[in-house]
């Protein structure tokens, strides 16, 4: 019997049992979630993204060989290509997410590593059970990390807390000052994006430097000076991120200080490179540690 008969017949058999149909994950995320706070929140899952849509709210992540033999296509060995997909459905109030998985059978190859179908590649209607429970992880995993953006009790009420994020404080090796400006606006932009905060404006930190005609404290930004910058501009709280070195890579480190009672309020570090292009994926995994451990008042 021809190859190909039995690869049809042995999927035949197989399909029932080892392809199901598929289910895909749903639940509620953050209102006006934008799809490059979804990339970034998959990236930082380890699930890299392809392709987004905007306007349709469709994000695609990039083809994936897994790995998983299922018979052949033609007269060559084929493996499970997955890609997933998310669509959003935004409403008033929150934002409606489906994540579900795309999946072709591939010719077998050990050069597919672009992160592209490879040609020849037959649909699959299904998952299988181990893909499936892949799925159901991730989307819980997303989850969890899209729950961490939605706003407190305070914003849902339409009360967020002014916040100052003075500069990242870097030893001077590892950021130049154009370097620490940059990672700072994000780092008060991914802020901002949790909901609970208000992030104060960089020009009136600036200004009320000016005011206070405090020559020393770019050169010791002590917990002190900061403290007292960030009741210079009427904030509620302080937001302080060191850059340190760790062995041959680094640590971020952040302390959310209470400025009426003057005392740290919530603390976190996380790893990251040391490098400025490794460093947006530290400040969000650091970001995320503080809200986690920021009460929930």
């Amino acid at each position: 019997m021809p190859r190909a008969a039995i690869a049809t017949l042995v999927m035949a058999v197989c399909l029932p049992g080892c392809v199901h149909t598929q289910k895909p994950v749903r639940f509620d995320g953050p209102a006006a979630l934008a799809l490059e706070v979804l990339a970034r929140e998959l990236e930082a899952l380890g699930v890299e993204t392809a392709d987004m849509d905007e306007p349709a709210g469709v994000l695609e992540t990039r083809w994936q060989d897994t790995g998983f033999l299922y018979g052949f296509v033609g007269e060559q060995e084929a493996t499970l290509f997955r890609r997933y997909v998310v669509v959003l459905q935004r409403r008033p109030a929150d934002t409606g997410l489906t994540l579900r998985a795309d999946v072709r059978a591939c010719p077998r190859s050990a050069g597919h590593t672009t992160g592209r179908l490879p040609a020849a590649c037959k649909p699959v209607d299904g998952l299988v059970d181990s893909h499936q429970q892949e799925l159901k992880r991730l989307g819980a995993e997303l989850q969890r990390a899209l729950a961490r953006l939605r706003p407190s009790p305070e914003a849902s009420a339409g009360i967020q807390l002014a916040v100052a994020v003075p500069d990242l404080r870097a030893p001077p090796d590892l950021l130049g000052p154009a370097e620490k400006v940059q990672l700072s606006g994000y780092l008060a932009s991914r802020l901002t994006e949790t909901g609970r905060f208000r992030v104060v404006p960089r020009a009136e930190l600036e200004a009320a430097i000016a005011r206070t005609q405090r020559d020393s404290y770019s050169q010791s930004h002590s917990a002190e000076s900061q403290i007292e910058l960030g009741r210079a501009v009427a904030a509620r709280k302080l937001l302080s991120v060191q850059l340190l070195r760790a062995g041959g890579a680094c640590k971020l480190s952040g302390t959310i200080f209470d400025l009426t009672e003057a005392a740290a309020e919530a603390a976190a570090s996380v790893d990251t490179g040391c490098g400025p292009d490794a460093l947006p994926a530290g400040i969000d995994a650091l970001v995320r540690a503080l809200v986690d451990r920021l009460p929930n008042r």
